[in-house]
């Protein structure tokens, strides 16, 4: 979504699209919603007869010459019906009749109500979980560089939200608009068999009462969508420094942190209110212009009666009786769109992420079987995020099968694009990436993907068993491969004693463990897999001395047949690695082993030198240091 699109709230998308696509989530449960039509639509009949029975009661409390109509439809359905339960000469006994008659047929109306309810909750339920497992499939399936122009907090709030929100349509539909439309249908059905003339009269306010709220029902869309960032946006602050609350607290930023929520917390509320006042403003305005046409029915009626004779005293009352009744489901009905806004808002949000492209619709890839053989090449590589922010350019190497290819540069230099584009999460914009001669564009993801394991500087565990972590790229890998992997990762140890051994939760990202810890669960998860090609991103950035060195030992014997690629900021972790590429501003400035570039004194003798003075100078100081205070010094090396 665009800056300016949150900032205004502004839509694009034509509310009638987005019924549509909203109702092909409703389309597989179609079966429920006939059921939940059919339920509504007896229950309107029944509560429209139950009302058409006061005729017979008003003229039988008003002794009238016939309990009955002699003319007309409502006359002839109720002679049809309930006229062998009147008698005029037992008025009281015909009185009782009638409400015995009443009792039933409200007691059948509620309960098919209540039928109605049942199968219209899971309705709702069922098609909000179709949406959301929709929404959250397509995002497993999205570009890596969409979840880095998005946050992360804007794209929780749609899926858990959104989706929440975007169920008012099904909740309208089912619970308010089919009810109530049915009532409306029924009741005016009864109008019209009574008095056509008084029936037209009514429906003439009717166009008056839509064109009156048409403009709240634009501006409360806008709000909702506003609404809908906004909350986003808190979503995202919450998730930030609940993420950091170390860092906030380290730096006694609480007052700063509950300043910024404060802050944007009231604009969400500010925003709450003025569209709570106008989403109140459709009910009164409907009940107004309602209860003016019951007025204006009401002289008309009499003239009816008094005047003209073509309508009886009881048919009067009886029809003011379902003009009144109609009121309160044109009232609900006149509040479905004021409510559908915050779900056609939530929903063209929902469907901004559905229209994404994914990974999949992007892939050109025609081979769905991959291995490799022999070599890794980059010919003339180059890639860049935007017009203004170039990351690789020119880069040209060959990674032979069974090397370790370290890359060395400054912070930007384009070290984790580079290996990004290993399993195509990023395709070059410039050059091509060969595998075994095949341009890795032609091999389909999913084949290229399961050739290749990544051990990040972000660890990232699951809460979930140590087992299901380790397991989590070959759920079908045995024991004896989850024991050899922890093992070549020195994490066996600490894993065999943990209270559950392999079955033992780790919390949410795995909390429950050390740094350490955590790093050599993610390279056993790597490793688990046995993948031909490696890809360690700072892997051993989080390990003690002795871990990485054991880590280090592992990662040479298990280099037979594999090819590796290391990124490291510290030059003493990659001297034994066949190949060192060093990369300045996205470009490829040296190549060679760690002798030979020392050899060269350019860029990595430099930075060699950096870090290794450096080191001299911090154990000269330490030589000078009493032995208590010596052991307080940290070196590079250390966690």
């Amino acid at each position: 979504m665009s800056a300016a699109v949150a900032a205004t709230g502004a839509f694009r998308t034509p509310a009638s699209r987005l019924w549509r696509r909203l109702w092909r989530f409703v389309g597989p449960h179609k079966g429920k919603l006939v059921a939940v039509v059919l339920l509504n639509a007896a229950a309107a009949v029944a509560d429209v007869f139950s009302f058409t029975l006061l005729v017979p009661f008003f003229n039988a409390f008003f002794k009238t010459d016939q309990l009955l109509p002699s003319t007309g439809t409502i006359g002839q359905l109720l002679e049809r019906t309930i006229g062998f339960l009147l008698d005029e000469q037992d008025r009281m006994g015909s009185l009782q009749n009638v409400m015995l008659i009443v009792i039933a047929a409200v007691t059948l109306k509620n309960t098919l109500i209540w039928l109605s309810g049942q199968v219209g909750v899971q309705l709702q339920e069922y098609v909000v979980r179709d949406l959301r497992s929709s929404l959250y499939a397509h995002l497993l399936r999205l570009p890596l560089p969409w979840f880095t122009r998005n946050k992360v907090g804007q794209v929780i709030s749609r899926v858990l939200s959104d989706t929440t929100n975007a169920k008012t349509v099904v909740t309208e539909l089912v619970t308010r608009s089919m009810w109530s439309g049915a009532q409306v249908v029924a009741t005016l059905v009864a109008m019209f068999t009574t008095s056509w003339r008084l029936s037209l009269a009514a429906l003439v306010i009717a166009p008056l009462t839509i064109g009156a709220i048409q403009p709240v029902l634009r501006k409360l869309r806008r709000g909702y969508r506003r609404l809908g960032n906004e909350q986003g946006e808190m979503t995202s602050l919450v998730q930030e420094v609940v993420s950091g609350v170390r860092l906030v607290k380290s730096y006694r930023a609480e007052g700063r942190e509950e300043h910024r929520f404060v802050t944007q917390n009231q604009a969400y509320a500010k925003g709450f209110v003025r569209v709570g006042r106008l989403a109140l403003l459709s009910g009164p305005v409907t009940e107004t212009l309602g209860t003016f046409t019951a007025v204006a029915i009401l002289w008309y009626g009499a003239q009816l009666v008094l005047v003209q004779e073509t309508l009886t005293g009881a048919e009067l009352l009886v029809f003011l009786v379902q003009v009144m009744r109609l009121l309160q489901p044109l009232k609900q009905l006149s509040q479905v769109p004021a409510a559908a806004q915050q779900s056609l808002a939530s929903a063209e949000r929902i469907f901004e992420i559905l229209d994404a492209p994914t990974e999949t619709a992007n892939d050109r890839g025609t081979r769905t079987t991959a291995t490799f053989a022999n070599h890794l090449v980059f010919e003339d590589v180059g890639f860049q995020y935007d017009a203004h922010a170039v990351a690789l350019r020119g880069v040209t190497f060959t990674a032979r099968k069974g090397e370790v290819v370290a890359l060395v540069g400054a912070s930007g230099a384009g070290k984790s694009t580079l290996v990004d584009l290993v399993p195509r999460f990023l395709d070059p914009t410039a050059g091509r990436i060969l595998l075994d001669g095949v341009d890795l564009r032609e091999i389909r993801l999913e084949a290229l993907r399961g050739l290749i394991g990544i051990v990040s500087q972000d660890t990232v565990l699951f809460n979930d068993t140590v087992r299901a972590n380790v397991a989590f790229g070959r759920p079908d890998a045995t024991q004896a491969q989850l024991d050899a992997a922890a093992r070549a990762a020195n994490a066996l140890g600490f894993i065999e004693a943990l209270p559950q051994g392999w079955d033992t939760n780790l919390g949410e990202r795995g909390t429950r463990l050390s740094g350490g810890q955590r790093q050599r669960l993610a390279i056993a998860r790597a490793l688990v897999s046995d993948p031909p090609i490696l890809i360690l991103d700072e892997a051993t950035s989080a390990l003690d001395v002795e871990s990485e060195r054991l880590v280090q030992e592992a990662i040479d014997n298990l280099l037979v047949g594999r090819t590796v690629f290391v990124i490291a900021h510290r030059l003493a972790t990659i001297q034994h690695a066949d190949r060192i590429l060093v990369l300045d501003g996205g470009a490829l400035i040296e190549e060679g082993s760690h002798a030979e570039l020392l050899t060269r004194d350019g860029a990595y003798a430099r930075l060699h030198a950096l870090q290794f003075d450096r080191r001299a100078v911090i154990l000269d100081d330490e030589s000078d240091m009493p032995a208590n205070e010596t052991a307080a010094v940290p070196t590079s090396g250390d966690e």
